[in-house]
C-alpha cells in the first residue's frame, strides 16, 4: 500500500454522513441561493413596508394603507415560503454535526 492510498483510507474513515454509503446527498448550492434571495426579498419588502409605514403612517391615505399592507403580506409570504422550501429540500434537522469528532482537515 501506498503512502498516498494510506492517506486516503486514513482520510474516508473519519467521515461522518447519514448516508450509509458515504456519499452524504446535499442540496445544490444553486438552489440554496435561490431560496436564499426568495427569502432576502421577502425580509426586504417587510422592512420596506415596516420603514414607509413608521415614516408615512398618519398621512397614508386609504389606497396607500392597502398597498403598504399588501407590500407586508406578500414580504411575509416570501420569507416563509423560503424557509419552509429550505426545511423541506436542505432537511437540517437530519444532519447533525457531531462536535465529538474531528473535522476533515482541509486541503488548499
Amino acid at each position: 500500500m501506498t503512502p498516498a492510498q494510506e492517506c486516503i483510507i486514513i482520510e474516508s474513515g473519519n467521515r461522518v454522513t447519514d448516508d450509509p454509503n458515504g456519499s452524504g446527498q446535499h442540496p445544490s448550492r444553486l438552489t440554496e441561493y435561490g431560496l436564499a434571495m426568495v427569502g432576502g426579498a421577502g425580509m426586504t419588502l417587510l422592512i420596506l413596508g415596516a420603514s414607509i409605514g413608521v415614516i408615512y403612517g398618519a398621512n397614508l391615505d386609504a389606497e396607500s394603507t392597502h398597498s403598504l399592507g399588501l407590500m407586508l403580506v406578500v414580504g411575509f409570504f416570501l420569507l416563509v415560503l423560503a424557509i419552509g422550501f429550505w426545511l423541506g429540500w436542505a432537511r437540517p434537522f437530519e444532519r447533525f454535526d457531531n462536535i465529538n469528532a474531528p473535522a476533515e482537515p482541509e486541503r488548499h
